[in-house]
């Protein structure tokens, strides 16, 4: 909202001052329905106990996804989401934007993947995490077993079979234009 304070949650000073000003806000909200209530007792039913920020620091993968990619096949697909705001929108998850350019033996999931606007947005909800998170955790068991830990030698065919076998979906024909 206008006017509101955003916070980068990327240190402990950080942390602490939306924890504060998260308790400010509950507090104003508290005296406002307290206004209207006639006299009747108004407390909160839950106080939230961990600081939540929507979105902190997120990988740069060799592919950065965007909006632009819905719909777009990749060949290092690891698994597809769907867009939760509406329907339609397909997007492959692709080893590229899962796994560390940098440091050969970095991958990650969830809304720490290599994604920005529309699409970051698209990958950071529970089902998404769900998916990224399977796929990381298989490719760095592979990884692990195979490559000495080095995503960028996988055998991608054979990460996307173990994938299919556990029931991950990675189906080109489910990708218009694909």
């Amino acid at each position: 909202p206008k006017g509101v304070r955003g916070f980068a949650g990327d240190d402990g000073e950080e942390v602490t001052a939306q924890i504060l000003a998260t308790r400010d806000l509950i507090r104003a909200k508290l005296a406002k329905l307290r206004e209207g209530a006639q006299g009747k007792p108004v407390f909160p039913a839950v106080l939230p106990l961990v600081a939540g920020f929507r979105m902190t620091r997120r990988l740069e993968g060799r592919l950065v996804l965007l909006e632009e990619h819905n719909r777009h096949w990749f060949d290092d697909s690891l698994g597809l989401t769907g867009d939760w705001r509406s329907a339609g929108p397909v997007y492959c998850l692709p080893l590229t934007c899962l796994a560390g350019v940098a440091n050969d033996n970095l991958i990650t999931a969830g809304r720490c993947i290599s994604a920005d606007g529309p699409a970051w947005d698209v990958t950071r909800v529970i089902p998404t995490c769900a998916v990224t998170g399977e796929a990381a955790g298989t490719a760095a068991a592979l990884a692990a077993r195979t490559t000495e830990g080095r995503f960028s030698r996988l055998d991608i065919p054979a990460l996307q079979d173990l994938l299919r076998r556990q029931g991950v979906l990675i189906e080109r024909r489910l990708v218009a234009g694909g």
